[in-house]
């Protein structure tokens, strides 16, 4: 399993290849906190998408296709737990997965900026998505893609960045601020 990712591996403490489980343990924890923490503590139209986050993270280190498949696991999960649009979800899931896989090269710029603004790029985009496969209609459309999106944009580009500095040694990841 820790073949299939691609970047910059962690080490294991004896050198002897990589070990995914820093990464599993990081899944793990981002699971919890967006079936177990989130709807306790923060369930609105701003609160963070923990999930988005782990796709994001899994993205940037598979290839596209890959990231596309997580995508629309990670997408079936979203639209079995609310079916009102079913297909909506892992359409915009797996568009997100290969286009953060895709847009690779740019977050290993290493700049917390940048990587910010992939966590906040990727929410907007599923978001928009969504939207427009739900039919939804033309005033909450608006609303939704330039109110309630960005702020849940930022709220999960901020979550995914204490993440990503929290567990920077665990995912790999070095920033440069």
């Amino acid at each position: 399993m820790a073949g299939r990712f691609a970047g910059n591996p962690v080490r294991s403490r004896r050198g002897r290849g990589t070990s995914p489980w820093p990464l599993v343990v990081v899944l793990l924890l981002l699971v919890g906190l967006q079936y177990y923490a989130r709807p306790r503590l923060w369930d609105g139209p701003t609160a963070p998408d923990f999930m988005l986050v782990a796709l994001l993270l899994l993205a940037i280190r598979t290839t596209p296709g890959v990231a596309a498949v997580l995508g629309l696991l990670i997408g079936l999960v979203a639209d079995v737990l609310t079916p009102a649009h079913f297909g909506a979800g892992m359409l915009a899931h797996t568009l997100v997965g290969y286009l953060g896989s895709q847009g690779r090269a740019v977050v290993f710029a290493e700049n917390i900026l940048v990587t910010a603004g992939l966590f906040a790029a990727g929410l907007w985009v599923r978001n928009a998505v969504m939207l427009l496969l739900g039919g939804t209609d033309r005033a909450e459309l608006t609303r939704s893609l330039l109110v309630w999106s960005p702020l849940q944009a930022t709220t999960t580009a901020l979550a995914g960045l204490v993440v990503v500095v929290l567990f920077r040694d665990w995912l790999a990841i070095r920033i440069d601020e």
